[in-house]
């Protein structure tokens, strides 16, 4: 028998991409009650009348008190459903049987949560197109942590772009709300050396990729390499071979499709994304000035648990 599920979606100004989203929900074939809750940071388009044609409950809260953990947390309290299942506004999920696929493996006591697939937009570009193929790939994995393995990435990583999670494990181990961003892969941190395994799900999709210009992907990389300190245990060395190995099979892509424009491209891109992530790995340090022009958050910066300028 299907469990009770809360869908909590933090929004701003969506009106873009939720009708799809909200149509795809409420399009399901599911054999439980479903609720929609909407963590809205003070929305002026027509994202609140969007949430209340498809029958979200809305939640507003300010700009100012928007963080990812924070928003997600909110609705974790006001969820009234056995599963949490956290959705960003421009995931559209893939079929009718979306929900079943994505909750059914929490049937699994062992298993604290589980992310889906993400599959690129036709819109994107074949670099971003690559990166979420690479990232979201076609076969299943599931992740346990011994004492002692060192917790990298790879075995950390976690989107809540769309999870799931039983509403208890939620509360017993709320998301971090003092983070830039990254608030999914400290959560899955803390599952794993709970005892909890997690699960990368490939059998339950959604749609959703992002076309980022030059200094987007610079400052997206900024934060979430700064986010990542004290979470992952991964080397500068390991990294650095892993954005080799990256490269590489990018550019290999690149050539097999014949995007030659593309490929020309792509030291700029990369380069724009190396720099922001040594730069984010080294943000503490850096003048309070430099943050703030690096930064997609400002906000973060100009915050009481933001590091002190240098």
């Amino acid at each position: 028998m299907s469990a009770s599920v809360s869908i909590i979606m933090p929004t701003y100004q969506g009106a873009r991409w939720l009708p799809e989203t909200l149509r795809a929900i409420r399009s399901q074939h599911y054999a439980a009650p479903i609720e929609i809750i909407a963590v809205d940071s003070a929305s002026t388009d027509q994202t609140p009348h969007l949430l209340a044609t498809y029958g979200a409950r809305l939640i507003p809260i300010t700009q100012a008190q928007f963080s990812h953990g924070y928003a997600r947390n909110l609705g974790v309290r006001h969820a009234q459903h056995e599963i949490c299942v956290f959705l960003s506004q421009d995931a559209q999920p893939f079929g009718t049987d979306w929900l079943h696929r994505l909750t059914a493996p929490l049937a699994d006591p062992a298993l604290g949560a589980l992310y889906a697939r993400q599959v690129p937009r036709p819109d994107a570009t074949p670099l971003e197109a690559f990166f979420i193929q690479t990232l979201y790939p076609s076969h299943s994995t599931r992740y346990t942590w011994r004492h002692g393995e060192r917790l990298s990435l790879e075995r950390l990583f976690f989107s809540n772009v769309c999870s799931a999670a039983r509403r208890t494990v939620c509360l017993e181990h709320p998301f971090d709300e003092m983070l830039i961003m990254s608030e999914d892969q400290a959560f899955a941190k803390a599952l794993l050396t709970a005892g909890y395994q997690t699960l990368y799900h490939a059998e339950a999709a959604v749609l959703h990729s992002h076309r980022y210009d030059l200094k987007t992907l610079f400052r997206r990389n900024f934060d979430s390499a700064y986010s990542l300190r004290g979470i992952t245990e991964d080397t500068l060395r390991g990294n650095a071979q892993r954005a080799i190995r990256f490269i590489a099979q990018e550019a290999a892509y690149l050539v097999r499709g014949k995007h030659w424009r593309w490929l020309l491209r792509l030291p700029f891109y990369e380069a724009a994304r190396i720099s922001g992530r040594l730069l984010g790995r080294y943000a503490h340090k850096l003048p309070l000035a430099w943050r703030l022009r690096l930064s997609l958050h400002r906000r973060f910066w100009l915050s009481a648990h933001a590091p002190k300028a240098h």
